[in-house]
C-alpha cells in the first residue's frame, strides 16, 4: 500500500483578505457603540454629582432657614459652612470671621464649596493646574450669574458663578497637564460641566456647543 502522508494547507490570500475585511467591518460597527457607551456613562456621572451638589446645596439652605435667616454659616456634618445671608446659599467654608459674599467668590471657595458640601467629593482641581488625576476641575466665572434679588429686597448685580468642568471633556497638555484651552462656559466646544450659581442656590449641567 502507499504510504499515506498528512498534507499541511495554510491560508491562501483571497481568505486572508475576506478575513481582514469581516474583521474591519465589525470593528467599524462595534467601536461607535463602545463611544456611545463611554459618553453616557460620563453623562450619568455627570448628572449623578450634579444631583448630590444640588442635594446639599439645598441642606445648607434649609439648616440656614431653620437656624432664622439671620447667619452668615451653618454646620453641616459637622463642617462650618459660609454663606451670604442675603440670599442662604454656600459660598465657602468659614474662615475666621471673613465671609465669602455672592460677588466676591474665588477659585478657591468655589473649589471649597464642591469639596464641603459634597460627601466624597469627586477629585478636583482649580482649572489653571495639572488635572491629569482630577475628575473635575474648577474655576470662578466673575460676575457671570446675573442680577438676583435678595431676601431684603434688594438687587444684587454681578453675581458670580462657580463652574465645574469635567476633565474627560477637555484638552489636557502633555507636558504639565492643564486643560488647554482653559475651560469656560463658551470654550472648549463639546467640554461638559456643572455650574453653580451661590444666589440662587440653581445647579445646572451643561455642554459647550
Amino acid at each position: 500500500m502507499p504510504n499515506s502522508r498528512s498534507r499541511q494547507q495554510g491560508f491562501s490570500l483571497i481568505e486572508l483578505v475576506i478575513v481582514i475585511v469581516i474583521l474591519g467591518l465589525l470593528a467599524a460597527t462595534a467601536i461607535p457603540r463602545f463611544l456611545n457607551v463611554t459618553d453616557d456613562a460620563e453623562d450619568a456621572s455627570l448628572d449623578g454629582v450634579a444631583g448630590g451638589l444640588a442635594t446639599a446645596v439645598g441642606f445648607v439652605r434649609a439648616q440656614w432657614e431653620v437656624d432664622g435667616r439671620n447667619n452668615t454659616n451653618v454646620v453641616l456634618d459637622g463642617t462650618t459652612i459660609s454663606l451670604d445671608d442675603r440670599f442662604g446659599f454656600p459660598t465657602s467654608l468659614t474662615s475666621g470671621t471673613a465671609i465669602v459674599s455672592v460677588t466676591g467668590m474665588s477659585n478657591d471657595s468655589c473649589q471649597e464649596v464642591f469639596q464641603s458640601v459634597l460627601q466624597s467629593a469627586p477629585r478636583n482641581v482649580v482649572f489653571n493646574t495639572d488635572a491629569r488625576s482630577a475628575r473635575y476641575t474648577v474655576r470662578v466665572g466673575n460676575g457671570q450669574g446675573g442680577t438676583v434679588v435678595g431676601n431684603d429686597g434688594t438687587n444684587v448685580g454681578g453675581v458670580d458663578l462657580c463652574l465645574y468642568h469635567q476633565v474627560a471633556s477637555l484638552t489636557l497638555n502633555q507636558n504639565n497637564g492643564i486643560p488647554s484651552p482653559a475651560p469656560s462656559l463658551t470654550a472648549p466646544s463639546g467640554a461638559k460641566g456643572i455650574t453653580y450659581n451661590p444666589a440662587t442656590g440653581q445647579v445646572i449641567t451643561f455642554e459647550v456647543p
